[in-house]
């Protein structure tokens, strides 16, 4: 029997049978944001995902640098990152660092304000102001790849986080998130292997970073009705690029790592197997968790186990999950939300049962990790 995931490989979709519904511009653009965080990007390996929430993946192949690029320092313009995670002001200083470059391309102009390394991702805000017209208004970055010293990033996974405020010249600010957790290495534009930024850098020195986009995103006028991204939404090749520097201390001494290595035995009517929770890690943005499930009875087919998190105020910690895996063995990696008073940690195990579409906690199995940020 093939894993579910594969089936929707064999839809074929008749969208002429179906009622074409006209969507205001809210819903539309609430569709969008919907879709662009429903998507896991494809990876190199022939491997069968098990995917909780990820991101979308525009894919763009890395082009040389053109002589297009413009070069600029634009004060005041996008947003603190701090201000996307309803942060004070001025919260990450030190961790993260200010850019203010601008490079132009297809009357594009896009500005790097701020970057910040974060553990298994790169967060970026961006400034994107285009001049093409009323189609072209609503301009959004689409796929990037970033080199941190010798290592490439490429073809991985990215969300885009618009601003609520509108700009007074008609720009638009964004918070783009990058994940670093795959590097690409024989060059292929593709992810290889898993990769752990912090097992990997230097605290002592500083590494040069390149940051490239390949396409802008926009929203067609008018829009379609087909159901088909490409109807609805269209992108633009260009070459966006910047350079700047990091330093390895800063997400090094920012970034707690709590080594868990604790087993839950599983014991159910139809699961059975072991849950292994590798480690957490705590840095200034989100909380991190590593964690695999064993079936010994039951299969990924059937049962999905996860993760339950809450603070010490009862708190649910929300955020999403990238994973991989076989039947009989799922690898997960969750990304959360941090809480800005986190003290604890209060983790239970559930188990979503895919015929039944129904989740169970295991309270009898829940745990608490002390962390400090």
């Amino acid at each position: 029997m093939k894993h579910p995931y594969e089936l929707f490989n064999q839809i074929d979709s008749k969208t002429e049978e179906y009622e074409e519904i006209e969507l205001s511009a809210a819903e539309k653009n609430k569709l969008k944001q919907e879709m662009r965080a429903s998507i896991k990007p494809r990876k190199k390996k022939n491997r069968k995902f098990l995917i909780a929430a990820a991101f979308v993946l525009a894919a763009a192949s890395p082009v040389m640098l053109t002589n297009d690029h413009v070069w600029a320092s634009l004060s005041k313009a996008g947003k603190q990152i701090e201000l996307f995670f309803n942060k004070p002001e001025n919260e990450f200083t030190g961790y993260k660092q200010t850019v203010d470059q601008t490079a132009a391309d297809k009357n594009i102009h896009v500005t790097l304000n701020e970057l910040m390394l974060d553990d298994g991702q790169v967060l970026l805000s961006l400034n994107i102001k285009a001049d093409n017209g009323d189609q072209q208004k609503s301009v959004m970055p689409g796929q990037m790849q970033v080199t941190i010293g010798d290592f490439t990033f490429a073809n991985s996974s990215y969300s885009v986080q618009p601003a609520n405020e509108k700009t007074e010249d008609g720009s638009s600010n964004y918070l783009y998130s990058f994940d670093i957790d795959h590097i690409d290495t024989d060059g292929d534009g593709l992810m290889d292997e898993p990769f752990q930024i912090l097992d990997h850098i230097d605290p002592q020195k500083d590494y040069p970073v390149s940051i490239q986009f390949n396409t802008m995103e926009y929203e067609k006028a008018g829009g379609a009705h087909s159901g088909k991204y490409s109807d609805s939404f269209g992108s633009i090749k260009g070459s966006w690029a910047f350079q700047t520097t990091v330093n390895g201390n800063n997400i090094q001494s920012n970034t707690a790592v709590y080594r868990i290595d604790k087993k839950i035995h599983i014991h159910e009517k139809d699961l059975k197997g072991v849950l292994k929770i590798e480690e957490i890690r705590v840095s200034p943005v989100s909380v991190k968790i590593r964690h695999t499930f064993e079936y010994t009875k039951g299969s990924s087919e059937s049962h999905q186990v996860n993760l339950v998190v809450k603070d010490e105020k009862g708190r649910t910690l929300t955020g999403s999950g990238t994973g991989s895996g076989t039947d009989s063995l799922s690898e997960m990696n969750e990304e959360l939300e941090l809480t800005s008073d986190l003290e604890k940690l209060i983790i239970t195990p559930s188990i979503f049962d895919n015929q039944k579409n129904s989740k169970k906690l295991l309270k009898d199995q829940s745990f608490e990790v002390k962390v400090t940020k």
